[in-house]
Parts: structure tokens; C-alpha cells; sequence
């Protein structure tokens, strides 16, 4: 699994849940029920998958890219 590395790259990948969520929803009013559970299923998968990577990046502090060795007075 590829980690988010950038606020760019977080953005897509919230960008591209809401797109999954909004394919599952127009699924809910256009499918018969037995054949939504089965598609659901593997949105559903990938959802949690990319959102499991969003909460990661989330739960990390990034490291500072410069620490000054010397304060500048």
C-alpha cells in the first residue's frame, strides 16, 4: 500500500472517496438489491482501504523539513 506522502496527494484521495461514495449512491437508486450488494461490496472494500491510508497520514506529525543548526540573531 502506497502511503500518503503529501497534502496534495491527501486531497486526491479524499477527492476520490467522495467520488466512490457518490458512484454507491447512485447505484442505491438505479440497481435491483441483490445485484447492489454484490457491487457495493468491492466499493466498499476500496473506501475503507483509502480512508485507512487518510487516517494514517492523519495520525502522523511530519518531521520538520529544516532545523536550523544555529538561530540567527
Amino acid at each position: 500500500m502506497a502511503m500518503i506522502q503529501n497534502a496534495l496527494e491527501l486531497e486526491v484521495m479524499r477527492q476520490l472517496i467522495k467520488v466512490f461514495q457518490d458512484v454507491l449512491l447512485t447505484l442505491r437508486r438505479h440497481q435491483l438489491q441483490s445485484s447492489y450488494a454484490q457491487i457495493a461490496k468491492n466499493f466498499l472494500r476500496e473506501i475503507k482501504r483509502m480512508e485507512e491510508e487518510v487516517h494514517a497520514y492523519l495520525g502522523c506529525f511530519p518531521a520538520p523539513e529544516h532545523i536550523p543548526t544555529k538561530i540567527p540573531v
